[in-house]
């Protein structure tokens, strides 16, 4: 009872599974743009006391870490996703180890 997909079935699945893996490469690399700048260029606290300057570097030091390590992980699952499921060449009919 297990066909095999039409082709063009195959072929939107594909693209379906394609455009996820985009996804989460694109948002994948935001956060971790998002949260290198949190981390390396702190914001201005020119009009601001000195606990609140403070408070506010600690945030954004503890929310870059955050989306620079959830960005990180949604690259990582974009690019095992894609290496999963790339078209396989064909194999031929011989062994290459005889």
């Amino acid at each position: 009872m297990t066909s095999q997909p039409s082709p063009r079935g195959a072929s939107v699945l594909r693209a379906a599974v394609f455009g996820g893996i985009a996804g989460l490469m694109l948002g994948g690399v935001g956060l971790l743009g998002l949260g290198v700048r949190a981390l390396f260029a702190p914001e201005d606290c020119a009009k601001l006391s000195p606990q609140e300057c403070q408070l506010l570097h600690e945030t954004d030091r503890d929310l870059g870490r955050v989306q620079t390590l959830s960005g990180g992980a949604l690259v990582a699952l974009g690019a095992a996703l894609f290496a999963l499921t790339r078209p396989r060449p064909p194999e031929d009919g011989h062994d290459p180890s005889v």
